[in-house]
């Protein structure tokens, strides 16, 4: 030990230098581990409330076959369980398709405007669901998308595939059709989520919302007009 203590008093400043820089690492590495778990990271997850896919005939025919389109609605909410805020940017819908049922690759759908709100009927009242991104026609508050760390938000997310034919459609198993949710945040993380939503027809989508299905006609027919989801 005597020695020990010897040497350790001849050398001292050397054994000064190699703490600084043993401290110095050791600080760096904290540093960046500081760096790597203050972050944003988004749980998704669905409400109820409307939350269905529809396949339905569309107008034209090619080949003299009828064409269809598919739209989904998804009554999305989103929490950042992270450390850092973000904002969502973007989500998209994918579906498996119709025409390769061993395949695993997804077919994505971006969002779409929807025409109208989303809403049923409860007595003689009327419930409301709010837009995650556009503005509500009859709702009057703005749903945030900046979510700070431990904040949540909640709102109806519109889909519509433009017009299709043959398989090119989503592939269903016992009345359900497998989604996978994809939202990107502003760092331009991906964080994604899949649930079975339920294939319904349009007479049934049409009850929470008339115009179910109409928007990229309806922006065909007028394709001078302003569509935003603003």
């Amino acid at each position: 030990m005597k020695a020990i203590i010897d040497w350790a008093n001849q050398n001292s400043g050397f054994l000064t230098l190699i703490l600084f820089l043993v401290m110095l690492f050791f600080g760096w590495v904290s540093g960046i581990f500081r760096v790597l778990m203050h972050k944003p990271k988004f749980k998704i997850g669905l409400l109820p409330g409307p939350t269905f896919i529809c396949t339905f005939p569309a107008e034209k025919k090619s080949n003299q076959s009828q064409t269809h389109r598919t739209a989904a609605v998804i009554y999305l909410k989103v929490t950042n369980i992270g450390t850092a805020p973000s904002q969502i940017v973007t989500v998209c819908a994918g579906y498996h398709n119709y025409s390769f049922k061993y395949c695993f690759l997804w077919f994505w759908l971006d969002s779409t405007p929807a025409i109208g709100d989303f809403g049923h009927t409860i007595g003689e009242n009327v419930r409301l669901f709010p837009f995650l991104f556009q503005k509500s026609y009859l709702l009057p508050q703005k749903i945030p998308v900046y979510l700070q760390s431990g904040q949540d938000t909640k709102g109806i997310v519109y889909f519509e595939q433009p017009e299709s034919w043959g398989g090119f459609m989503p592939l269903i198993k016992n009345g359900k059709i497998k989604v996978k949710v994809l939202v990107t945040d502003s760092y331009g993380k991906k964080y994604s989520n899949t649930f079975k939503l339920y294939a319904v027809d349009l007479p049934y989508a049409k009850k929470f919302n008339k115009n179910f299905g109409q928007t990229l006609s309806m922006i065909e027919e007028n394709p001078l007009e302003e569509w935003n989801q603003g």
